[in-house]
């Protein structure tokens, strides 16, 4: 189980993810922030002391980042139940370039958090 969470356009991209790890046997509970302020941490820690596992979305770069803050906040509040260390899944650390095909590249997707997701979960 793993526990993914985002705001904005990339929840979409998690329900995506979803459903592709749920067709090899990864559970995955979606998490929509709607708002980063204020954050609403204690949703994220009870989905984690359910799946044990976070993977944070979001399009920006990855320092600096909300998915830092929210898996700082993961790890201060639910360490005990983390079976891996929380990930996080952001833009590539590239300036975000103004082709369409290029910017489509740079930003995250379903697959790269379904990659994200099998690694906390220690599957190939």
């Amino acid at each position: 189980d793993v526990t993914l969470v985002g705001y904005s356009r990339m929840v979409g991209f998690a329900l995506e993810a979803a459903d592709k790890l749920a067709e090899i046997g990864i559970s995955a509970e979606v998490v929509d922030l709607r708002s980063i302020r204020p954050l609403d941490i204690d949703t994220v820690v009870e989905s984690v002391r359910k799946t044990n596992r976070i993977v944070t979305c979001e399009e920006g770069w990855k320092h600096m980042g909300v998915g830092g803050e929210i898996a700082a906040g993961v790890t201060e509040l639910a360490f005990d139940y983390l079976d891996a260390p929380p990930m996080r899944v952001t833009q590539k650390d590239v300036p975000l370039p103004y082709a369409g095909n290029l910017e489509a590249m740079s930003l995250p997707n379903a697959d790269d958090i379904v990659a994200a997701a099998k690694a906390v979960c220690y599957v190939d």
